[in-house]
């Protein structure tokens, strides 16, 4: 798929991050779009973007952990366009440090909720769209931390493993059909992903989000390009960031002795909320 003009794009967590400037790019090629965020003002905003862009966009404000809402929205794109040519289930969200011990399941709930079943949800609903279609992708955002653990962030490492899992297996699944299937990985992006976090310590969430900003190695607007070439060349596997290169040759040299240096490096406890 060397353009998307005259394509129709659909892309989940288009309020912010990578999600926005990759609305911003397919809007700058000549796409159509089709934009979800569970944020009405955050989406709101890269719809008028978008659209000063000359891009025609369909919009819905909905979590992606609604099964329901999520097919209803699949079949009012397809209504609409008469068609679906590119997918990218990209939103998702984060939860404070904290060990799975000390995890309450509400939290689990909702983060597999929205992180791998919104994933499932988005692949499942628009894959006989996609079928149709001579040419067609599918893009699911997972992270390096698919290819690694990381103590303290168990639900989070949870569920994009499960995400990776579920976009490799689609991918041989689709391999007779004409819809290309990427996994993406990216490694520390400067999104606001912490400073959504839902939570009793905002305080602590802050500082945080400020530690994980001074880590991030690359900028959405870098991330997003990224995406876009990857589809562009159907590339199955999307990594992004000197960090997420590094630790994919790490994790496959030593795929497990790299826990004895997570160890060594950090101490679990100290950053471990109780």
């Amino acid at each position: 798929m060397q353009h998307f003009k005259d394509k129709v794009v659909v892309i989940t967590g288009a309020g912010s991050g990578m999600g926005k400037d990759l609305a911003i790019l397919m809007a700058k090629d000549g796409a159509q779009l089709a934009l979800n965020d569970w944020s009405e003002n955050t989406l709101a905003e890269t719809t008028k973007i978008c659209r000063e862009l000359g891009a025609t966009v369909h919009q819905s404000v909905f979590s992606v952990g609604d099964r329901e809402a999520m097919y209803k929205w699949a079949q009012a794109i397809a209504d609409q366009y008469g068609q679906v040519d590119v997918v990218i289930n990209n939103a998702g969200i984060a939860l404070m440090q904290r060990k799975v011990e000390n995890t309450t399941y509400e939290d689990l709930e909702h983060i597999i909720q929205v992180n791998l079943w919104g994933v499932i949800y988005g692949s499942k609903a628009f894959i006989p769209h996609l079928k149709e279609r001579p040419e067609a992708a599918l893009v699911n955002v997972s992270s390096i931390f698919s290819t690694f653990a990381y103590p303290n962030q168990g639900p989070y490492v949870i569920t994009k493993f499960g995400v990776r899992g579920l976009t490799e297996v689609l991918r041989q699944e689709l391999s007779k059909t004409g819809v290309a299937v990427s996994c993406v990985m990216p490694g520390g992006i400067a999104t606001n992903i912490v400073r959504n976090i839902q939570t009793d310590h905002p305080q602590v969430r802050d500082k945080f989000a400020s530690i994980f900003q001074k880590m991030a190695g690359t900028s959405s607007q870098e991330a997003a390009k990224v995406i876009y070439r990857g589809i562009q060349k159907k590339k199955k596997r999307i990594l992004i960031g000197k960090d997420a290169r590094l630790a994919d040759r790490i994790i496959r040299f030593f795929p497990s002795a790299y826990e004895k240096i997570l160890l060594r490096k950090y101490d679990v406890d100290a950053y471990g909320m109780n």
